[in-house]
């Protein structure tokens, strides 16, 4: 109390030099220009810093004298933090220092974003609303930083042992697949006391309800979210409607889910559809519901007239592409291929559109279904279980909260061409990545825990005595990133040159999957091993290499250009892009990868300009499900737009071969979805121009 009556009374301050009073103002955060007062500072260390009083008030008073000996007479609150943050570093209080600092982007970078409008990540050039959610992010990185993860975890991120995925949204879970059930049942029902609507009674009203519900969803996830069996699910709605009905179904539905990106500044609001040609082994004989949320009497196996006549119009709407020709970025449709597919006397008409598709305009994922069991697994990222069962097909739904991605070629060169020791390193490694996952975890869980009124508020809505979104029923995604270039640096070719290559890397990521399994049972958690979506990880985690200790060794096992920085690794279980092998071989190679069970994995098939011929196509897709363990395939054609004309060529082109402008913009598959190429980072660019890409025949 001393002290604090001592400050308070405290004489103005006054310029040493004439001992006139000297009138200090401070221009707030908020705005607000209000008089220097040296007693904010102790009462911001003692509250955020939790110093005791004697030292804050030391800090203050030294802070004090520097401002009159500097001659400021105009502050900012930013200033003045910065000022006390020196001050705690010079007396080593480094703990008060983290909780004192200011999270922000320096003015050269906020004006860069603000110009230049495009994402690091490589996404399309952004308009206001889009630069807003950059510079928030930046922030929000430096916050999970700061706060979210212990120093263990967020020292393994900065130096790129690992890789938190989408750091930048910290407060938001990545993904979440759900059933259409939840609207069909429920309806609209929205947080905040927002409009709502009843479950609805006719088709186009239940697709306004699915765009809907998609874009209140995408603003609480990093990443897509996932509808399961949509065709299956909307059939109940589709028995009276012909075939041109149907048509027109199908286009409001992917050109609505197109169209939000706008208002959400240049952001595509990423939606995945799982399509299906017979009802999922899970789904088959449940219950289906119908209008007004009501049980129809009939189970799902019963619509699959409906289900496939919708089928083959979405797909037939998918193949025309938008006003302009061009590919949709969204929504991305993922076909399960099985077994009843491929023999149907009924389906050659849709395999030949699935090929027009392929290689026509991409974007479409082919995912295999040969074991049934395998069916639920392959779009919920959780094996189906008995209390699966018994639950009510409204309440399926899991979320991928978080994407760590572990740095494999940095292992193998600390490791000297020592197997064991790789192994050894990779186990401690992953520890690492499921503490991320845990501190992750326990922030989301105190969000969740605030309810309906909290942050997550539409994730954390109650409906029939059930939360949203179950913690229960969530993922941890662990994303190993470099698999041919740690089997390369431990002295074996590439994984396309040689099967002991091969070998090494299936027994290397037999131990991910062992020490994977282990750490689920320890935490009590799902960890699982996936692809990555992310377009920065194998270019950050080769650039950093390079920098490194190891750089020599990364500079003979990096691809791209090394001199440049024009660097990356190979994606989860891929085979080198610029590998010169036929399509059905690197699906070969990759689908032993795929066998040990890791979850959205997918053999990308880039194509050339001349691979044009669906027949081609379709003979890969049937030896790919018969031949080979490939999990999915993702056909890859290539685009180039026309800023002149608006023109889209297929293949990369520069000029235009329309109007021979030079005002041109590539259009590829980056991870697993189109996106442009002038907004992809230089890794994402060097790997454009190494891939290898298969023509005609697709040798």
């Amino acid at each position: 109390m001393e002290k604090q009556r001592w400050y308070s009374e405290e004489p103005p301050v006054t310029d040493e030099l004439s001992g006139a009073e000297v009138e200090l103002y401070v221009r707030r955060s908020d705005e607000h220009l209000v008089r220097f007062d040296p007693q904010h500072i102790i009462d911001a260390l003692v509250r955020e810093a939790r110093l005791d009083v004697e030292m804050a008030t030391r800090i203050s008073q030294e802070i004090k004298q520097l401002i009159i000996r500097s001659g400021i007479r105009a502050l900012s609150s930013s200033l003045i933090r910065e000022l006390v943050d020196a001050k705690l570093i010079e007396y080593g209080l480094e703990k008060a220092h983290r909780a004192h600092s200011r999270l922000g982007v320096p003015l050269y970078d906020a004006d860069r974003i603000i110009r230049q409008a495009a994402r690091e990540a490589g996404a399309h050039p952004h308009g206001p609303e889009g630069t807003s959610l950059t510079l928030a992010e930046a922030i929000k990185r430096e916050y999970a930083i700061l706060s979210v993860f212990s120093d263990r975890v967020a020292d393994a991120h900065l130096t790129g042992d690992i890789h938190i995925q989408g750091i930048g949204a910290i407060d938001r879970p990545h993904a979440l697949v759900s059933s259409i059930d939840y609207i069909k049942r429920h309806g609209m029902a929205l947080p905040f006391n927002f409009s709502s609507s009843r479950p609805a009674r006719h088709p186009e009203v239940l697709i306004a309800h699915i765009v809907k519900m998609s874009a209140a969803l995408q603003g609480y996830l990093s990443g897509p979210i996932v509808w399961d069996s949509l065709n299956f699910s909307l059939a109940p709605f589709l028995t009276d409607c012909d075939d041109r009905d149907l048509r027109q179904l199908a286009q409001a539905l992917v050109f609505e889910l197109s169209a939000p990106a706008v208002a959400r500044g240049g952001q595509v609001i990423t939606c995945d559809l799982h399509l299906d040609w017979d009802a999922p082994p899970y789904l088959a004989s449940r219950p289906a519901i119908g209008p007004l949320g009501q049980e129809t009497g009939k189970t799902h196996a019963e619509y699959a007239d409906p289900a496939r006549r919708f089928l083959h119009q979405l797909l037939e709407v998918y193949l025309e592409g938008d006003g302009s020709g061009r590919p949709f970025l969204t929504p991305r449709l993922i076909l399960h291929i099985t077994d009843s597919l491929m023999t149907s006397p009924a389906a050659p008409p849709l395999l030949e559109l699935v090929g027009q598709i392929a290689v026509s305009k991409g974007g479409l994922r082919l995912v295999f279904d040969r074991e049934e069991r395998l069916s639920y697994w392959s779009r919920f990222g959780v094996m189906f279980e008995p209390s699966h069962e018994r639950v009510e097909t409204w309440r399926w739904r899991t979320a991928s909260l978080q994407s760590v991605a572990l740095n494999l070629p940095r292992l193998g060169y600390r490791a000297k061409g020592d197997l064991l020791t790789v192994l050894q390193s990779l186990t401690e490694l992953l520890e690492v990545a499921a503490q991320a996952h845990l501190e992750r975890r326990v922030f989301l869980e105190k969000l969740m825990a605030l309810g309906e009124n909290g942050p997550l508020a539409l994730l954390a809505l109650r409906r029939s005595e059930a939360t949203f979104l179950k913690l229960a029923w969530t993922t941890h995604l662990i994303c190993p990133i470099g698999l041919d270039e740690l089997v390369t640096a431990l002295g074996e070719k590439h994984l396309h040159e040689s099967d002991r290559a091969v070998d090494l890397a299936l027994r290397i990521l037999g131990h991910l999957v062992h020490e994977t399994e282990r750490l689920s049972l320890k935490h009590n958690v799902r960890f699982v091993l996936a692809d990555s979506d992310d377009e920065l990880t194998a270019h950050r985690f080769a650039r950093l290499d390079l920098r490194s200790r190891e750089a020599d060794q990364a500079s003979r096992v990096v691809s791209g250009d090394a001199a440049t920085g024009d660097v990356y690794y190979t994606n989860p279980l891929k085979v080198l892009p610029a590998a010169p092998t036929s399509a059905l071989e690197r699906v070969r190679i990759e689908g032993l990868l795929h066998h040990l069970g890791c979850y959205r994995v997918t053999t990308p098939i880039w194509l050339g300009d001349r691979a044009t011929d669906p027949a081609p196509m379709t003979l890969l897709l049937t030896r790919a499900f018969y031949q080979t363990h490939c999990a999915s395939l993702l056909p890859a054609p290539e685009f180039t737009l026309c800023l002149e004309c608006g023109q889209t060529i297929r293949g990369l082109h520069s000029p235009c071969p329309h109007c021979r402008s030079s005002r041109v913009d590539g259009l590829a598959i980056s991870a697993h979805h189109f996106s442009r190429v002038s907004g992809w980072n230089r890794g994402l660019i060097a790997q454009l121009r190494d891939r290898y890409r298969v023509d005609e025949n697709f040798d």
